[in-house]
């Protein structure tokens, strides 16, 4: 990785974006206050004037997912108005994201995010991204962010599932190649293909 140079006025945006490179390229263990600023080439104490400590530069950087999570079901909504073409669309724009950032996935769903959503911007994020899906659902004006996701039955079951076939295809669970599209499809297609046909017909009959 390359030092990045200091310019003035977007050091939060350089701090953010390297936090993100080192994850990408590293994992979480390698990401520290003072690497972050090393890449960038500020000193440590000029972090702090953007983030209070490691915690909140996570938090910045988990947010970010969400903000490119919610970007891609925005681009996907305005490239076709047939919902179950969407629905699987979704269901690949998804998984396609968590294979290519797999450690930022992994950070924000996290045990550590969760119990440091009392993060204004993260907390703002997570709910949008899920709002949106709500809210192609259950019509603009519909999502509520401080009611239960238990309210959106159906944003929430799509939610899970394309979260559980993520964290499997990244985990290794589930033997997908993750640099190639098609196979990462193929597991969308699947799994959101047993959504939409439902599975009553093919419980097992008692006997």
């Amino acid at each position: 990785m390359k030092t990045q140079a200091y310019h003035k006025g977007n050091v939060r945006e350089d701090l953010v974006e390297a936090a993100e490179q080192i994850l990408q390229e590293e994992g979480l263990a390698a990401l520290s206050v003072r690497r972050v600023a090393r890449e960038i080439g500020v000193v440590p104490s000029a972090v702090y004037n953007h983030f209070e400590n490691r915690e909140a530069l996570l938090a910045a950087v988990a947010a970010d997912g969400y903000h490119h999570l919610e970007k891609l079901v925005g681009k996907l909504e305005g490239s076709t108005t047939e919902p179950e073409l969407l629905l699987r669309q979704m269901a690949r724009g998804y998984l396609q994201f968590a294979a290519e950032n797999p450690n930022l996935y992994r950070l924000m769903f996290s045990a550590e995010m969760v119990a440091i959503r009392i993060h204004p911007a993260l907390e703002q994020a997570s709910d949008s991204t899920f709002g949106r899906l709500a809210e192609w659902w259950y019509g603009p004006g519909s999502f509520d962010p401080k009611a239960s996701a238990v309210k959106y039955p159906y944003a929430l079951s799509i939610w899970s599932l394309m979260h559980g076939a993520a964290m499997q295809m990244i985990d290794g669970l589930v033997a997908v190649d993750m640099t190639r599209k098609p196979a990462i499809n193929k597991l969308a297609d699947a799994v959101v293909g047993v959504l939409i046909g439902g599975i009553r017909e093919a419980l097992p009959k008692n006997t």
